[in-house]
């Protein structure tokens, strides 16, 4: 049956959608995304996930811009750089709250265009967010397909997608045991996402992604055989304002701020290489980033109570909320 509604949000509650149709057999779920703030916050065939799950993607791929994007240290990731929601311009985080049919299908992969594609290999419109599933797509040109490893859930529908991170990135299919050294030199950025998974692995939270595909829409023209809904937009703020309140709560979990007071003019700076390193250091023991060296630092759910902290009232140290905009689909 349907789930209960709960009352309607206080007063950050930006806006709320309502549509004739309400997903059977449904759930609610609050989501969080990081793109572009001209995109909008509706994750019309975009990727969410829960706090600890989009937890992931900030620690993997966006805050790591500055170590895995920096000559400094011979380290040039090209699914990190070229990734626009983690170097595009304006960034911001949305919390959406979504109603959802809780029979889950698999979990898609959704960029935004540029340059005609998904950065993947697939065609995509510039400015428009695409997606594809494992088995939907060629895997080589003999005309055999990708079947996804670990993919607990029929093949992309229209219901949401969705991925459990330790099953994915911890069950072995995945190579994130790269801090080595190579010669004399290593990359301190392998070596603080092979601590990051092992975090993941030492943990009981879910860290969860979604996938919402426009064909499952309730606000679509398919909304007649809807199973995905939102809410409301609960709170958008910038990535900056976000990267300096989960990075503050971060570094006071360590009793010096000799690392940071190191950096110099750099201090305060969220993507400066020095800034990130001591923010890893502080999150996953100050010998981390090298081969060997011991994991210790904060819990997940540790951080993930960090990585919250920004959704707060501004008087209870939150950010400021943004204005929402239109979503990109009614742009383009």
């Amino acid at each position: 049956g349907t789930v209960a509604r709960r009352p309607d949000p206080p007063a950050i509650l930006i806006k709320m959608l309502t549509h004739a149709v309400t997903p059977p057999d449904s759930e609610r779920l609050t989501v969080y995304h990081v793109n572009e703030h001209k995109a909008g916050a509706i994750p019309v065939n975009m990727d969410t996930g829960n706090a600890a799950g989009d937890l992931m993607f900030d620690l993997m791929m966006v805050i790591m811009v500055p170590l895995a994007c920096n000559a400094q240290n011979g380290s040039r990731s090209s699914w990190i750089c070229g990734n626009p929601e983690a170097i595009g311009e304006d960034l911001v985080v949305n919390k959406v709250t979504l109603e959802v049919d809780k029979h889950y299908s698999e979990y898609a992969k959704c960029n935004v265009g540029i340059n005609g594609t998904d950065q993947h290999g697939n065609e995509c419109e510039d400015g428009r967010y695409c997606c594809y599933c494992d088995h939907e797509r060629p895997w080589s040109k003999n005309g055999s397909y990708a079947y996804s490893y670990d993919a607990p859930y029929p093949a992309c529908e229209k219901t949401i997608g969705r991925q459990d991170l330790r099953q994915h990135w911890g069950s072995g299919s995945h190579q994130w045991d790269r801090c080595r050294y190579n010669g004399s030199t290593y990359n301190v950025d392998s070596c603080y996402q092979s601590a990051v998974i092992q975090k993941l692995n030492n943990t009981k939270m879910h860290a969860l992604w979604y996938s919402s595909l426009a064909r499952g829409y309730c606000a679509s023209p398919y909304r007649e055989d809807c199973t995905w809904d939102v809410v409301s937009v609960d709170k958008v703020v910038s990535r900056e304002c976000h990267a300096r309140v989960f990075g503050h709560a971060i570094q006071q979990s360590v009793p010096s701020s000799a690392c940071l007071d190191a950096c110099g003019a750099q201090k305060t700076n969220t993507s400066s290489w020095c800034w990130t390193d001591c923010f890893y250091r502080a999150a996953l023991g100050a010998e981390s980033g090298k081969p060997g060296g011991k994991v210790r630092g904060m819990s997940i759910e540790e951080m993930v109570c960090a990585w919250e902290k920004p959704f707060q009232a501004e008087e209870e140290g939150g950010c400021p909320a943004l204005k929402q905009m239109p979503p990109w689909f009614k742009r383009t």
